[in-house]
């Protein structure tokens, strides 16, 4: 059977980066990424302005959870580029590693920007920056209290990529 490693952070954290990377270093490994499956745009999502301490249980993960389930005896690994950590009640029993991505907000922030904003033109980026000032960072950093408190392993996002493998694959033969 296949060890369930959840990948979790915020979003622009490097959640799929280190999957990506994590895929190509086990070998036998299966990727599944929530974005792949666009819960949080399902007409019962709840809104991104509340916190998940709140909203966790309310997002609809059961494709997840079947993709999941259908790997679990083809793979050695299943890599859930995921940001909710373990704190959904349906997937949580699933899961072997729950690795969390800390990376500060102000590169967060930068990465947002650069990838979601590069084709935008400056007002649209001044209308996210005043959104997220007023609202969009407070939840970000809920959200992460919230989720960071259950991991089992914390990296620090702005470590090299290679330190961040190398402590992900240690723990992973430690289980």
């Amino acid at each position: 059977m296949s060890k369930i490693i959840v990948i979790s952070g915020l979003t622009a954290g490097g959640k799929t980066t280190l999957v990506n990377s994590l895929a190509r270093e086990l070998k036998n490994s299966k990727i599944i990424s929530f974005d792949n499956y666009d819960i949080d745009q399902l007409p019962s999502a709840p809104p991104l302005n509340k916190p998940l301490s709140q909203t966790i249980n309310l997002y609809d993960i059961q494709n997840i959870i079947s993709a999941v389930n259908s790997a679990r005896y083809k793979y050695d690994y299943i890599l859930v580029d995921y940001p909710f950590g373990n704190r959904h009640e349906l997937f949580n029993r699933l899961i072997d590693l729950t690795v969390y991505i800390k990376t500060p907000l102000d590169i967060l922030l930068a990465r947002r920007i650069l990838r979601d904003f590069s084709n935008k033109d400056i007002s649209t980026v001044n209308n996210y920056l005043n959104v997220y000032l007023k609202t969009i960072r407070q939840v970000l950093i809920e959200n992460e209290n919230f989720i960071v408190d259950t991991a089992d392993l914390v990296l620090a996002g702005e470590a090299p990529l290679a330190t961040e493998i190398e402590k992900v694959i240690g723990t992973i033969k430690s289980l």
